[in-house]
């Protein structure tokens, strides 16, 4: 067995293509400058995982008996709606307009015509073509559920603003009127978070339901006192009912991520030993989870649930629902762990865990993963990583090596045997270099020092050989200096 001699320094690699983030600051998860670099073989933002997604099983049937309403909601949102939130004036002087179909002597179809304008002027109109019962067991547009999530949320917000900042002008019948439209728009803008709730258990659901927690907890209640809406009334009624289908749903998909995790990815083995596709998804995932960690905590880490491991998908004890992101990366690395033995050529499956655990590592350090993660956990995979190394060297390199001393028989005193054995080293170096050539380290620094380890484990054991047997004629292009040049070609893909 060769000594495989790998410096954990080695794999501690900094800036320059590494993962060290001392430079990188704790920047948002949906930031796009704060992701790693393609060098590691992963994509650089923390929403990449929407454009690996589309390799996502649908969730969901595809029911071909979807109504023509569901198929007219599901038009894609102009992404105008965030230039059209910010005129807070504009809005006010609308809902002026409005409010008169809303005075006690107007009629139904005024209100509701009054209340369409109003939503479209959020663009946000579509809520009302939105049945919980029909939609949750459609096949939904994944990208769509989360532009349109997004924009409910904004326009929300907006409108809590609108309704609070011009409440103290108004008249007696105008206040009064106002509360009919905000009631209004409270029960249509809960359509959205009851159909999310609704939807079956997927990646993108928990998502959806991470980022309607907040606005659905804070902004209803801010109207309820501001109208006085009682604990009976028909929106805060709604609304407490809403957040507690908001909280069950996310723990129900807390729960199948593990199962997603390792089902619901097209687990296609990369033969070149690269990294998955299936790292950079789930590691933007995982970012994408943090950007709602208040949700995170309130939902899915309840101090309540804490004790009993079948109210939260957490581990008692601890940091409520961040905890569940260091569990799904361990889940995670597990999978790759059982995959991995698919790939049979001696070897490449150290390479293929090398490669996929140095982007796992650097995807957290480079993002705001690190501030939730164990201290330990980098050194771990450090370790681990150097395992991978001499575990590669041993597979791949120590039965090369083998050749020169007979592979274990006795030594020969004939010339003859020695002039066999060399060629049998070299006819196993050739096919150990044709095939690894094959092979993918994306990362230049991390392919660098797996060059580096190999050429330190093979050319002083030729050199040595070549330096006992003077006799042995080298032929040209053997020496040791060119076979080390022969080695700084592995990796290339």
């Amino acid at each position: 067995m060769l000594h495989a001699r790998v410096n954990i320094a080695d794999v501690r690699f900094g800036n320059d293509g590494g993962y060290d983030s001392s430079s990188s600051g704790g920047s948002s998860p949906a930031s796009s400058h704060s992701g790693p670099s393609e060098s590691d073989g992963s994509s650089s933002t923390a929403d990449e995982f929407c454009s690996d997604l589309r390799e996502f099983r649908r969730h969901g049937s595809n029911s071909s008996s979807s109504s023509s309403s569901v198929s007219d909601s599901l038009r894609p949102v102009s992404d105008s709606f965030a230039c059209v939130l910010d005129d807070i004036d504009k809005h006010q002087k609308r809902m002026l307009l409005l409010l008169p179909a809303f005075s006690s002597s107007a009629g139904a179809g005024a209100r509701a015509d009054a209340l369409s304008r109003w939503l479209v002027g959020f663009d946000v109109g579509w809520v009302l073509d939105m049945d919980a019962s029909g939609w949750a067991g459609e096949s939904l547009p994944r990208r769509e559920v989360g532009r349109r999530v997004r924009a409910w949320a904004q326009a929300l917000s907006t409108m809590e603003r609108v309704f609070r900042l011009r409440h103290r002008e108004l008249t007696a019948a105008q206040v009064t009127a106002l509360g009919e439209l905000a009631a209004a728009t409270a029960s249509a803008m809960l359509k959205l978070a009851s159909t999310v709730a609704a939807l079956g258990s997927s990646p993108s659901k928990l998502l959806a339901v991470l980022d309607m927690y907040v606005p659905v907890s804070e902004a209803f209640p801010v109207l309820g006192r501001l109208f006085s809406w009682g604990p009976s009334h028909a929106v805060s009624v709604a609304t407490e009912a809403t957040l507690t289908d908001l909280v069950d749903a996310a723990r129900r998909c807390g729960y199948d991520l593990r199962a997603f995790i390792r089902s619901h990815y097209p687990w296609r083995m990369p033969q070149g030993g690269e990294v998955h596709p299936c790292v950079g998804f789930w590691m933007g995932y995982f970012r994408c989870m943090l950007r709602n960690r208040i949700s995170l905590c309130f939902v899915l880490g309840s101090e309540d649930d804490a004790g009993d491991p079948d109210a939260s998908p957490l581990s008692p004890g601890a940091e409520g629902g961040l905890s569940l992101v260091t569990e799904l990366i361990l889940c995670l690395e597990d999978v790759l762990e059982e995959k991995s033995a698919a790939l049979a050529f001696p070897g490449l499956r150290q390479v293929f865990m090398l490669n996929n655990t140095f982007a796992i590592v650097r995807r957290a350090m480079r993002s705001d993963l690190k501030l939730f993660l164990p201290p330990e956990w980098v050194r771990v995979r450090e370790e681990r990583m150097k395992g991978y190394m001499m575990g590669y060297v041993d597979a791949s390199w120590a039965p090369v090596v083998s050749r020169l001393d007979g592979g274990g028989t006795k030594p020969s005193a004939v010339l003859r045997r020695r002039i066999n054995r060399l060629s049998t080293f070299y006819s196993a170096l050739e096919n150990a270099c044709v095939a690894q050539r094959r092979w993918k380290v994306p990362n230049p620094v991390l392919r660098g020092v797996l060059r580096k380890i190999v050429s330190e484990n093979v050319v002083p054991a030729y050199r040595r050989y070549l330096e006992d047997h003077p006799e042995v004629e080298v032929a040209a292009g053997r020496t040791a200096e060119e076979l080390e040049q022969q080695l700084s070609e592995l990796f290339e893909g």
